[in-house]
């Protein structure tokens, strides 16, 4: 099941989009918000990226274009709804997967949906069964390393590489968090705690409200804007 996230601030168009999401057999519409800077913080507090992000382009506070760069992370797929042309350029821009002319009907809506599902999960192409990613190495040794994922304890942005943190060694590859979530998008096992780290949940040994014990005694801090983790995990 997809999860899908509306921002609006046109209440008909809220209304209606949730409406036409409702009909969808397979996307789930998990919230909605007419105020673009509510929506930003709920968006990034989110534990892993929702599926699909639609977002109007013209609103008050801040526009969608700029939500989009905000939010782009946290969002696997990304529509753009406007009344407007003008805006279309500005969309490709941030790397929308596409760009609905208001007022659109049901059948166009579903359409578009259909061609943006089809798109592949991933750059890799790989498998949904798959048990491993592989990442561009920073060595000069060998040009992609292979890395087992359920071997991965931990991820940490550093600059323009990721550190790993493996039950069997460190590995240092040419990537971002963003990009790691979407390759390891097919397991719930991983969740970001903190701008910089992603965790496995199948390694954590402990947790307190500010930070969490994993396998190979890593103590990762869990972020102001991922408190809710905490949370969830004892539930």
């Amino acid at each position: 099941m997809q999860t899908s996230i509306v921002v609006d601030d046109d209440y008909s168009s809220l209304e209606l989009i949730s409406e036409y999401i409702d009909l969808q057999p397979n996307i789930k519409l998990i919230k909605t918000f007419s105020d673009p800077l509510l929506g930003l913080k709920a968006i990034n507090e989110l534990l892993k990226p929702v599926d699909i992000l639609f977002l109007d382009v013209e609103m008050p506070k801040m526009n969608g274009i700029e939500l989009a760069k905000l939010t782009k992370h946290k969002a696997r797929k990304l529509i753009f709804t406007s009344a407007h042309t003008k805006y279309a350029f500005d969309s490709y821009e941030v790397q929308a997967n596409a760009y609905l002319l208001k007022p659109f009907s049901y059948s166009k809506f579903s359409q578009t949906l259909k061609e943006v599902l089809q798109v592949e999960k991933n750059h890799f192409n790989q498998k949904v069964d798959q048990d491993f990613i592989l990442l561009k190495s920073t060595s000069q040794n060998v040009k992609f390393i292979r890395v087992n994922i359920r071997t991965i304890i931990a991820m940490e942005s550093q600059n323009k590489e990721v550190k790993i943190y493996t039950s069997d060694e460190i590995i240092f590859a040419y990537s971002s968090l963003s990009k790691l979530l979407k390759l390891l998008e097919h397991t719930d096992n991983f969740s970001q705690i903190h701008k910089s780290f992603i965790i496995s949940q199948n390694h954590i040994k402990g947790i307190e409200r500010k930070y969490v014990l994993l396998a190979n005694d890593l103590k990762i801090p869990i972020g102001r804007m991922y408190k809710d983790f905490y949370y969830k995990i004892l539930e």
